[in-house]
């Protein structure tokens, strides 16, 4: 923005060093998304460790991996973070130990890779871990919706940022398959 300021308005914060936009910038509701579900990916661990903690002397190796892959997913989102304010390029080709493309595959065929079927709809039933992790999901589709409004200007063109916009797409995915995962886990 070229205009300045003796102070920082109100309704304006920075987006990249002294450049001010509107709070409801495009690059502010993005990151804003990135926040709400790194803060949705905290509380489902911190939630999971209270439930290890109070096992007594039982911990449950599923539910320390579950704490581990949703840390390697929270890392993930920093990366994305830091990439899109440092204009970095973004290298992440693998998460929980699969490709991106891989955990598309397995997301799209749970019943083969988890006995779980296909598109299993969300139920209360499934317990509490289920729908944190069910929460995450939906967040990260609205991370990249987010992310689509900022990096795609007119149609038809490229957008700005492949990079995140592949990897973003890919989450979801991800947390599906930790999703069906915790079903057939769950249903032993």
């Amino acid at each position: 923005m070229s205009k300045t300021f003796d102070k920082k308005p109100e309704h304006m914060t920075s987006a990249h060093g002294e450049d001010l936009v509107l709070k409801n910038d495009p690059v502010i509701r993005f990151r804003g998304a990135l926040d709400h579900a790194e803060a949705e990916v905290i509380l489902t661990q911190a939630l999971l460790q209270h439930e290890l903690d109070i096992q007594e002397g039982k911990p449950s190796a599923y539910t320390e991996e579950l704490i581990r892959r949703l840390q390697e997913l929270l890392c993930t989102l920093r990366k994305v973070m830091t990439a899109e304010y440092n204009g970095d390029a973004l290298n992440i080709d693998r998460l929980f130990g699969y490709t991106l493309d891989e955990l598309q595959e397995r997301s799209h065929n749970a019943k083969q890779y988890y006995g779980v079927a296909t598109m299993t709809q969300p139920d209360f039933t499934y317990g509490e871990t289920y729908a944190r992790l069910n929460l995450i999901r939906t967040e990260l589709r609205l991370v990249e919706v987010a992310a689509v409004e900022l990096f795609c200007g007119e149609e038809g063109k490229d957008p700005l940022r492949p990079d995140l916009l592949h990897l973003l797409n890919r989450l979801s995915s991800a947390v599906h398959c930790l999703m069906c995962r915790h079903l057939s886990e769950t249903a032993q």
